[in-house]
């Protein structure tokens, strides 16, 4: 059941916060650098591909990257090798948003050689036998195959053994194709663990795609640009779980140079998508609502993005102040989908990378951004905070869900107030830019909810119950 979804903190012991402020946010611990970058080609190598490509054989398998991860004419997040492409699906579901191009299938679409026709049973005993693709597989090439990523990394063999020409070397060879791959034979490196070679299907298939030659041009190392980190040391299972699943749906986005990022765009914050109910204050009543605790996420994110001098397009304060922030005042951002997203536009030299991560012994969570860095740097002055007003008298509510004589207080009242927080940033040029974060925190009554048998003390103010 899909339903509108309150993105702010699950009800926990929340704190005044109008004390002294620090001037940045929290760094954290840095998760492991992953990217790598290949001078022998200009191109860089991370996140999701990156793994994929160090568990599989890396260089020998795959080859040097040839292009960068962009965007194609189609809309696909790509990166080409010297012997495979790979496809990223940022808006999939999280297991299944990384693959490989079909490049053997592809490229022999429509061949008429009798290799390429469709067996009932192997040719021999001795050879395995696929009835997915009606082809065998023995000898070097099933070995190799076996042991250097099978069906994960080559896919089904769609024709059987036979002698093809090689252009790039100018000779013949051995060759048999496979969904993913061409497997060649060289009995020069007998003996050696080169004796099965792919073939460049990755470097094939770019020659004939101007997007893909046109996004050869050597690139920058990836560098960090900016960070963040968050805790949530007295959060519940519920919180921490929406935190978590959110984390992991961002994690891993690349957006592309221009591009605009949409945290209401990243996916589908419902049941459905693994988010649970958490418990919420709603126009001064405890309701249940999906995705509590993902304004942590958001938060989180904005700040990482705001410390790597990026483009805040759209962002909107908490009405309250909360104390998983880290007290920083003015520097938060709440999301309420569909009304109310957060968005920023990346307007560095090259495509930005999100890496998130979520580390539930420490109670914390972190936010990366890599990508291109230009020499901007980011400065901030503040919070400077004026118009305090004191919260009003301590809210009860019924729960009949509580043990008889129980009181729990889901809320630590706190002040309100106008927060005007500041970020200069200075370009490589000296020319600066200077944003202003304000945000009008309301003040905020302490809540009590309360069992049977109790009654509210005299002067509190008493809601419905839910």
């Amino acid at each position: 059941m899909h339903r509108p979804v309150l993105l702010i903190a699950t009800l926990l012991v929340l704190v005044s916060a109008l004390a002294s402020q620090t001037a940045a946010a929290a760094p954290g611990a840095q998760p492991v650098a992953t990217f790598a970058y290949y001078p022998q080609t200009g191109h860089n190598v991370g996140m999701q591909v990156k793994q994929f490509f160090d568990a599989n054989g890396g260089l020998d398998i795959i080859g040097l990257p040839l292009t960068d991860l962009f965007v194609d004419a189609s809309g696909l997040q790509v990166q080409y090798f010297e012997r495979a492409r790979f496809e990223l699906r940022p808006s999939a579901p999280v297991g299944s948003r990384l693959s490989l191009t079909r490049l053997g299938a592809m490229l022999t679409e429509g061949r008429g050689e009798p290799a390429f026709d469709w067996l009932a049973a192997s040719p021999d005993p001795a050879r395995d036998f696929f009835p997915q693709s009606g082809h065998s597989l023995g000898g070097a090439f099933g070995w190799f195959w076996q042991t250097r990523g099978g069906l994960a990394v080559f896919g089904y063999p769609i024709s059987e053994e036979f002698e093809e020409w090689n252009p790039e070397a100018g000779q013949v060879y051995l060759v048999q194709y496979f969904e993913r791959a061409r497997f060649e034979y060289h009995p020069e490196n007998a003996g050696t663990p080169y004796d099965v070679m792919l073939g460049s299907l990755g470097r094939t298939l770019l020659e004939r795609n101007p997007d893909a030659l046109a996004a050869t041009a050597p690139a920058s190392p990836v560098e960090l640009l900016g960070q963040a980190s968050t805790g949530f040391s007295s959060s519940d299972y519920a919180r921490v779980t929406n935190i978590s699943r959110a984390t992991e749906m961002i994690d891993g986005y690349m957006v592309p140079q221009g591009a605009e990022f949409s945290f209401a765009g990243v996916g589908d914050f419902s049941e459905e998508s693994g988010f649970v109910d958490g418990y919420a204050i709603v126009s001064g009543r405890l309701e249940k609502v999906i995705g509590g605790g993902l304004c942590q996420v958001s938060t989180t994110l904005f700040r990482a993005v705001s410390n790597s001098g990026l483009q805040i397009t759209r962002r909107v304060g908490h009405s309250h102040v909360v104390y998983f922030y880290e007290n920083i005042l003015g520097f938060d951002a709440t999301v309420y989908i569909p009304g109310v997203d957060f968005r920023w536009r990346n307007d560095s030299p090259g495509p930005v990378y999100i890496i998130g991560t979520v580390d539930r012994g420490a109670a914390r969570m972190t936010f990366q951004i890599w990508g291109t860095n230009d020499g901007r740097q980011v400065t901030y002055d503040g919070p400077y905070a004026k118009n305090r007003t004191q919260p009003g008298a301590p809210v009860w509510q019924y729960d009949r869900n509580l043990p008889t004589g129980a009181v729990r207080q889901l809320v630590h009242g706190r002040a309100g107030a106008d927060v005007s927080y500041y970020r200069t940033i200075t370009f490589a040029d000296g020319t600066t830019s200077r944003n202003t974060y304000f945000t009008r925190y309301t003040p905020w009554e302490d809540f009590y909810t309360y069992g049977p048998g109790v009654t509210p003390p005299d002067g509190a103010t008493i809601i419905p119950s839910r």
